[in-house]
């Protein structure tokens, strides 16, 4: 699986996850005049749409990187992540909706285009900053966490203008919403693998075995590489590995290989070697695995 396709894995999983709140959302909405305040009836709104997005892209990890096991707890942590910002984010964007409105309101027109818009979008960009950031959570990664408060706020800034005019846009408001959260979804992924694949300090590909073609951002400041599937490059198909075998770590922007198994040897370029600065071109072997590292 290259990085292309994991990104196209990221924008299909920002697809289900519109497609998922969509109708979660205008159940919400038919019971609207149900809730005991409209605060409440945004934080129920905004937690369910959470919820859902956070699920979906909680999947995502586990899907790209062959491990099934990490798929139940992305999406669970995933949901709990998104529901709490999905609530903060509409809270946040009613509250910037009060003060827009008393510093720019000049008109119904203003409202509608302006006012109205730029408001939700801010609440809709908060829920993209939990939403990208649950990964990160489940891996507790403070880098990957970064990726994706980075990606899940401009994707969630961008996708929710684009929700909050397409209302304006389309005289059918459910038909609206439904594009609405989709473009929503997009957004989120598409910025967050964007802004993950530009702040990766490589990529490294399998040359061989089960995994053949299979690519890995090094997107974090550890990667630990061995046949366990706790590793953040799982390789339970492989021999002569030990469950932890090697490990990547970020030294001063240089991407450093070490051999954490002494007893098996580690091949950069068919030497061998305990210890590396990764460069452009370097072929690793490591067990019956082989890896180019490249950059994207």
């Amino acid at each position: 699986m290259t990085t292309i396709v994991r990104r196209l894995i990221l924008v299909g999983l920002g697809i289900l996850g519109g497609l998922a709140a969509w109708p979660v959302a205008e159940l919400i909405l038919f019971f609207q005049g149900g809730f005991p305040s409209y605060l409440a009836f945004n934080a129920v709104l905004g937690g369910a749409t959470g919820a859902l997005m956070g699920a979906a892209f909680g999947a995502a990890e586990g899907i790209t990187s062959r491990v099934k096991a990490r798929i139940p707890n992305g999406v669970i942590l995933g949901a709990v992540v998104g529901c709490v910002g999905g609530a903060a984010g509409l809270l946040a964007g009613q509250a910037a909706l009060w003060l827009i409105g008393g510093l720019f309101l000049r008109s119904y027109r203003d409202f509608q285009w302006v006012v109205l818009p730029v408001s939700h979008a801010i609440g809709w960009a908060v829920l993209g900053v939990f939403v990208g950031a649950g990964e990160g959570v489940r891996a507790a990664s403070s880098r990957k966490t970064a990726v994706g408060v980075l990606g899940g706020l401009v994707g969630g800034l961008i996708g929710g203008f684009l929700l909050e005019y397409s209302r304006l846009v389309l005289p059918a408001m459910a038909v609206s919403r439904l594009i609405g959260l989709v473009i929503l979804g997009i957004a989120i992924a598409f910025f967050y693998g964007l802004i993950e694949q530009g702040l990766a300090y490589g990529v490294l590909r399998i040359l061989t075995g089960a995994l053949k073609g299979k690519e890995f951002l090094v997107s974090q400041r550890r990667m630990r590489i061995g046949s366990s599937r706790r590793n953040e490059i799982a390789l339970p198909d492989y021999e002569d590995l030990a469950d932890t075998q090697a490990q990547i770590r970020v030294k001063r922007g240089d991407a450093v290989l070490m051999n954490l198994e002494p007893k098996l040897p580690m091949l950069v370029n068919e030497r061998k070697v305990s210890e590396r600065a990764l460069k452009l071109g370097d072929v690793i072997k490591i067990g019956s695995a082989r890896f180019f590292y490249k950059y994207e």
